[in-house]
């Protein structure tokens, strides 16, 4: 699964967060958004939960960026990423 995601053409943001959300109480997965970005890495993901949400990514226009990698993690200040409870 990718790390880092387009959240800028999303069609039901809060959908999406909320369901990250209830991955990440499951302690399956930790993300962040920052602006359009987000951020996931994955802790403990089925394969099932991989295809879940990508599905549900693939449904909400949630694409992957291939622009960030390894080397822009340290870019991004741990401060500035944040849970968006914003939608």
């Amino acid at each position: 699964m990718n790390k880092f995601w387009h959240l800028d053409e999303c069609i039901d943001r809060k959908s999406v967060l909320d369901t990250l959300k209830t991955f990440k109480k499951d302690g399956k997965i930790e993300y962040s958004v920052d602006g359009e970005i987000l951020k996931i890495q994955d802790i403990d993901l089925t394969e099932e939960e991989i295809e879940e949400i990508l599905d549900l990514f693939d449904d909400n226009d949630v694409f992957e960026n291939l622009e960030y990698g390894e080397d822009d993690e340290e870019d991004w200040g741990s401060d500035e990423w944040s849970d968006e409870d914003e939608y």
